[in-house]
């Protein structure tokens, strides 16, 4: 029996940072298809292993605890396999991280495909992605991303734009430009372990997909111009 069980659909995206967390850790990780999600996401929230609304769900297969929500599974395992810096500000300052990561990822699908892009609405979202990146490139010019040891901020902070630029490659260039450092320590850390391997599996197993869906194929067209 493997050590957890996650319920995310075959896409890298916010399951993503679970995979890369499990991976960096050494634990091992069984994925039921997209029907067991779909059954998962129906059922009484009061016979869920934990209320929810959505997916990812991560259960731990020896405790039969269960956690939902991005940002809530990160934290979960980050206490669990000790990826918290013991500075109560650096704490913080990754909850911070974690948060922002969902939330670029809530903006660059318009809120889950709540509309599609446009050219004229990406034209304009672009002012919010490069402060984003300004954002991330502040913290690590200002030693709140040290590259070692790698944590839970590194992981966050390295799928979200590593996953991101790798699966959408007109964004690459875009990050290098606006955040430097950033890209640097995302290509650095991805690059060699657990993660690499990881970051490889994923693409063995999802191809070229981010999001998925209709709001990726607009996506799409809007980067290809």
């Amino acid at each position: 029996m493997s050590d957890f069980t996650l319920y995310y659909w075959p896409v890298p995206f916010r399951g993503e940072f679970v995979r890369a967390i499990l991976a960096h850790v050494g634990a091992s990780v069984d994925e039921p298809g997209s029907d067991a999600i779909s059954d998962m996401m129906s059922m009484d929230p009061r016979n869920q292993p934990v209320p929810h609304m959505a997916s990812p769900m991560l259960v731990d297969n020896g405790s039969g605890k269960a956690m939902a929500e991005m940002p809530a599974i990160c934290f979960w395992l980050s206490e669990r396999f000790d990826l918290l810096p013991p500075d109560p500000h650096l704490r913080a300052i990754t909850l911070k991280i974690v948060s922002d990561a969902n939330d670029v990822l809530d903006e660059m699908t318009l809120s889950g495909g709540k509309a599609m892009w446009t050219e004229a609405s990406w034209a304009d979202y672009l002012v919010r992605l490069r402060r984003w990146m300004a954002i991330w490139e502040a913290m690590a010019e200002q030693d709140l991303l040290p590259e070692q040891p790698i944590g839970l901020a590194q992981i966050v902070t390295a799928t979200l734009w590593g996953t991101m630029t790798k699966q959408l490659p007109e964004l690459r260039a875009f990050l290098a430009a606006e955040a430097p450092q950033v890209a640097g320590l995302t290509s650095r850390i991805r690059s060699h372990g657990a993660l690499a391997g990881q970051a490889e599996e994923s693409r063995r197993r999802f191809g070229q997909a981010w999001c998925g869906g209709e709001i990726e194929k607009s996506l799409r067209r809007v980067l290809r111009g």
